[in-house]
């Protein structure tokens, strides 16, 4: 018991690792509604390309592929501020080429902060437009 500062370090450090753990997480529900186009994960990232549509929907007649709904939370200090156009769009571009859809129409979404977390919470449809 004389010498305290190993196990004093490793404490800290688990603390330490322990909040960068929690400085960003997502979490993501897929309810998928046609699965026609679905593709493996490692082929949809590959090549797919997505539009948003937030207050509007396309010109052009599509399908619905599938409802979304995404929470993203970040920690100021370690890791920023959660926004709808960057880390939900990345979570629902990735989500929407999984299914196989070509665009994002955005039902709702919420961006919130408390304490030293941000938040974004949204609620999206996948499609693919025809």
């Amino acid at each position: 018991m004389k010498n305290l500062r190993p196990a004093r370090f490793l404490g800290l450090a688990a603390a330490g690792a322990a909040l960068f753990l929690t400085a960003c997480a997502t979490n993501t529900a897929v309810a998928v509604v046609n699965d026609k186009y679905q593709l493996p994960e490692q082929q949809a990232a590959a090549s797919c390309s997505v539009q948003f549509f937030r207050n509007a929907k396309p010109d052009s007649t599509y399908e619905m592929l599938a409802k979304i709904e995404s929470h993203v939370q970040k920690n100021f200090f370690f890791g920023g501020k959660a926004t709808l156009e960057d880390e939900a769009y990345a979570e629902l571009r990735k989500k929407t080429c999984t299914v196989g859809g070509n665009a994002v129409l955005i039902d709702d979404y919420v961006e919130s902060t408390a304490s030293e977390f941000s938040h974004v919470h949204v609620w999206a449809s996948a499609i693919k437009i025809k």
